[in-house]
């Protein structure tokens, strides 16, 4: 598993030094997950980042009543981590649940801060993760703003077909801000 953290960190950073590839690499442990196990509780520090290398994971925000609102679902080659607890929060409603059988990569986050401070690799492998994620949570923003409930579906049909086949259409319902009903209303009316 290690090899495809290595591989993602190469994919990253153009002539990384073996050196501080390897710092990175020596942090991470590894750690078996069953399916609907949390990498992450909510209403828990999350004080771990970790790196999917294979499988799926669904990052979900509970609110106060119970319900569930399906924020993402990360597939390989991913990394994993609570964005409340980069603000300093003790606790968060993020919950990162595993959706399958899976190992995962895991390093406490603050021997990760701590090595941000001397790794130039690390700083580009997390500098990139960040603008993706920006760049993801800026057009399902717009798409929130903008868009119909159709086209929030049609861009998960183009950007990431494989969500509809792997995963329960409840999880894509409420990824888009609609009910199970009204996501089998848009999706007969193709």
């Amino acid at each position: 598993m290690k090899e495809a953290l290595k591989l993602f960190i190469t994919d990253h950073v153009t002539s990384p030094k073996e050196e501080e590839i390897n710092d990175i690499l020596a942090l991470f442990e590894e750690k078996q997950f069953k399916k609907g196990e949390f990498f992450k509780k909510p209403f828990k520090t999350g004080n771990h980042i970790a790196f999917l290398s294979v499988g799926a994971v669904r990052l979900i925000i509970y609110k106060e009543n119970g319900d569930e609102v399906t924020a993402r679902i990360r597939q390989e080659n991913s990394l994993l981590i609570d964005p409340f607890r980069l603000k300093g929060k003790d606790i968060s409603p993020l919950g990162i649940e595993c959706l399958e059988d899976l190992p995962l990569l895991i390093a406490p986050l603050e021997k990760i801060q701590k090595l941000l401070e001397t790794n130039l690799a690390l700083n580009i492998v997390v500098r990139k993760h960040l603008k993706e994620q920006l760049l993801e949570l800026a057009n399902s923003q717009y798409l929130f703003l903008t868009g119909t409930a159709k086209e929030r579906y049609q861009f998960i049909v183009e950007n990431n077909p494989e969500l509809l086949k792997k995963f329960p259409l409840r999880f894509i319902a409420s990824m888009i801000g609609i009910t199970p009903t009204q996501l089998s209303r848009v999706r007969s009316k193709k």
